[in-house]
């Protein structure tokens, strides 16, 4: 057994621990890294759902911080829909349109202020698919979560 040979075997396994635990989350410092969601805004994506169906959509967070989020739209409905934003920052993205039962997503970095969510699908906006939301900030110290709110369906029209 030569020192040359034995370095080879133990550098492949220690290149193996090193991975490990980097993908743990365990570090020089100890701390496992930032949680999915973090308002730190440097950190991983938050990801929020948004469940579309005849004709409202359902948010699973409204607590948003500004920083980077990705938007999942599920299509829970009957017919196609599709979701788009547009606020501070974010010029209009949307999604692909999606067939019930369908998923698709974006990802924008939201900043202080008002973001406007709806179903850009001929007519859905204005049968209620529409929400508005409103991320705090705040340079330092704790941020005020987004609050949302989404339009009534209007009435008198047939539907």
């Amino acid at each position: 057994m030569t020192p040359v040979r034995r370095s080879r075997l133990l550098t492949p396994t220690l290149l193996a621990a090193a991975l490990l635990t980097a993908a743990t989350g365990c570090g020089s410092s100890g701390k496992p890294p930032a949680a999915a969601g973090s308002p730190t805004g440097g950190g991983p994506s938050a990801t929020v759902t948004v469940t579309e169906k005849e004709y409202s959509l359902t948010f699973s967070q409204t607590q948003l911080t500004p920083g980077s989020h990705t938007f999942v739209a599920h299509n829970a409905g009957t017919t196609d829909h599709a979701l788009a934003i547009s606020g501070p920052g974010v010029s209009t993205t949307q999604t692909s349109t999606i067939p019930p039962g369908g998923d698709a997503q974006f990802t924008v970095t939201l900043q202080q202020g008002s973001y406007e969510l709806w179903c850009p699908i001929d007519g859905h906006k204005a049968l209620g698919m529409d929400a508005h939301i409103q991320v705090g900030g705040g340079g330092t110290g704790s941020q005020p979560p987004a609050t949302a709110t989404t339009a009534t369906t209007p009435t008198g029209n047939g539907y």
